[in-house]
């Protein structure tokens, strides 16, 4: 065989691979989909800006998964919680998530909660969560 055959062989396998992880990738059917909205403050009430947020989730499989953002310059925040088909939820439909600021590091606050979730995008449950730091 020669080279140029072997070359094109190659690449072409590259590419149906390539190919096969976006199929894999974009896939959505059978998602879950949420939204926790909250906020950051101080123990005296003042709101504490662009904290760094983290949200680790699991469902019915055990094996987590998670999202950060970072709260606004009002210390509000919102996360949408996209579980893809392979993180099952708890009944309900559910996950339960830990909430937490900020997410490198020892957390200043943190809470447990219990997120509904959907299967439609365009009508996602919503969760509410305040975290308090010293």
């Amino acid at each position: 065989m020669s080279r140029l055959p072997q070359t094109l062989v190659l690449a072409l396998s590259a590419l149906a691979l390539a190919g096969c992880l976006a199929l894999t990738m974009s896939d959505t059917s059978g998602a879950f989909y949420g939204v926790i909205r909250g906020t950051v403050t101080r123990t005296g009430g003042a709101v504490v800006p662009k904290a760094p947020i983290g949200v680790s989730c699991v469902g019915s499989t055990n094996e987590p998964f998670g999202f950060t953002t970072d709260a606004d310059a009002d210390g509000k925040f919102e996360v949408n919680v996209n579980g893809l088909s392979y993180f099952a939820p708890l009944e309900g439909p559910a996950y339960v998530c830990r909430v937490l600021t900020p997410y490198t590091g020892v957390p200043q606050a943190e809470k447990s909660i219990t997120v509904r979730v959907g299967s439609s995008r365009d009508n996602r449950p919503v969760t509410a969560v305040s975290l308090v730091t010293p």
